[in-house]
């Protein structure tokens, strides 16, 4: 639980620097970079950490065959499933608490949320089922994002950074979920 403390108070204080704004520009073409910035800034920040512990593992271990320039791309992207319109802070917050403590009902709200396709003109509590629904599906929704402007590269990878899927099979895949999990 103190992990998800220091994680909220990253989000509230969250910013971009220069340096990263370099790094961006650096990693990702102009689509992409539509696609970085549709999200929150607190999952832009994120994004980037992960993306920085990528370079970090890659320098402590030794991989073979690893296309450095599509893990960091896949790293910058691999939330754009989650995108500022779809889910605030306190809908991500309300997400993880009922994940932990009601794994089984939110997921079963989540559900319910996609087959009424539901949009943001809803009431407060299908608002809230749309945030759960957007929390446990943001994986699949961003790499369909991407296979529309065909980076089908980059979204085979993201689409399965969440699920336990063997990661030896692809190195990229394997190095974003230990990133991830480590921020």
């Amino acid at each position: 639980m103190i992990k998800r403390i220091r994680q909220f108070w990253r989000a509230i204080k969250a910013k971009l620097t220069v340096e990263d704004k370099v790094f961006i520009d650096k990693y990702l073409n102009d689509e992409e970079q539509k696609l970085f910035f549709a999200m929150r800034v607190y999952d832009q920040r994120h994004v980037l950490n992960v993306a920085y512990t990528a370079q970090k593992i890659i320098e402590q271990k030794q991989y073979e065959n690893i296309d450095y320039n599509l893990l960091i791309r896949a790293c910058l992207l691999h939330d754009i499933g989650r995108t500022a319109k779809d889910i605030c802070l306190m809908d991500k917050v309300t997400s993880v608490l009922l994940g932990k403590f009601l794994p089984q009902k939110s997921k079963q709200w989540a559900n319910r949320a996609e087959k009424l396709k539901l949009n943001k003109s809803k009431s407060f509590w299908q608002k809230r089922r749309y945030a759960l629904y957007i929390y446990y599906n943001h994986a699949r929704l961003g790499a369909e994002k991407l296979n529309e402007l065909g980076f089908n590269d980059i979204a085979e990878i993201i689409r399965y950074h969440h699920d336990k899927v063997d990661c030896k099979v692809c190195s990229e895949l394997q190095i974003l979920c230990l990133a991830d999990s480590l921020n």
